[in-house]
């Protein structure tokens, strides 16, 4: 039984008394359930008893024979049950401390500018150095990829020279022309192959890796963000 079909039952139950006292003692109950909140709605239930025990109270309260459980006012029925008992705090709501957790707060911030200014010492060189090794190891990998490409054409230009010089020595020496033509084909084509393989390693390695670079720069700040 919830809330709604409590309260139509009390009501079906109390039609025999009259019009104002009625009407008061169902204010009474549904500012009661109010004042609990939803969640605490079956246990309100509960306590109360059923609606047929809830409008013998009243009636009995009404002809001067309540006994110890309550008597109905003129503001409608009290049960001296829950006479004394307080508002239910409803869930979110701050109270009286509300207070406390600025105080808290404050309490953190203060120990994380006290951790900063004892470890910044330490921090900072340590960041700087783990920086200035990250830009290094960076540099360095672009050195290395670079001198590969430059080396990769450079394989492609000797080979088109030798090529040229082949075709020359054709002339005066056809079994040497014809070696030295092909090894600039060899030459050419390798260093062609080697020009196209260090052009797609560059565009495929480099954007990885400075994008791990920045992710791992900036994962301690998404982390405080986080913890914050």
């Amino acid at each position: 039984m919830n809330r709604i079909q409590f309260m139509a039952a009390l009501e079906a139950l109390l039609q025999d008394v009259p019009e104002e006292e009625r009407r008061e003692a169902l204010q009474y109950y549904n500012d009661y359930f109010d004042e609990a909140g939803p969640a605490r709605e079956e246990e309100i239930i509960r306590e109360l008893g059923t609606p047929g025990r809830v409008a013998a109270e009243i009636k009995a309260g009404l002809e001067g024979r309540a006994g110890e459980a309550g008597e109905f006012r003129e503001t409608g029925y009290t049960d001296a049950r829950f006479e004394r008992r307080e508002a239910p705090a409803r869930q979110g709501c701050a109270g009286e401390d509300g207070g406390k957790p600025q105080s808290g707060r404050g309490a953190k911030i203060l120990l994380i500018v006290l951790i900063l200014l004892v470890g910044f010492p330490i921090i900072f060189p340590l960041s700087l150095a783990a920086l200035c090794l990250l830009a290094g190891l960076a540099i360095a990998a672009v050195g290395v990829f670079a001198a590969f490409l430059i080396a990769a054409v450079a394989m492609a230009v000797c080979g088109i020279a030798v090529f040229a010089v082949g075709l020359v020595t054709l002339v005066a020496d056809l079994p040497a022309g014809l070696m030295v033509v092909g090894c600039g084909l060899l030459l050419t084509a390798a260093g062609a192959v080697f020009t196209v393989a260090a052009v797609r390693l560059c565009i495929i390695v480099l954007p990885g890796m400075f994008r791990f670079c920045v992710e791992l720069l900036r994962r301690p700040f998404h982390r405080r963000k986080a913890v914050a």
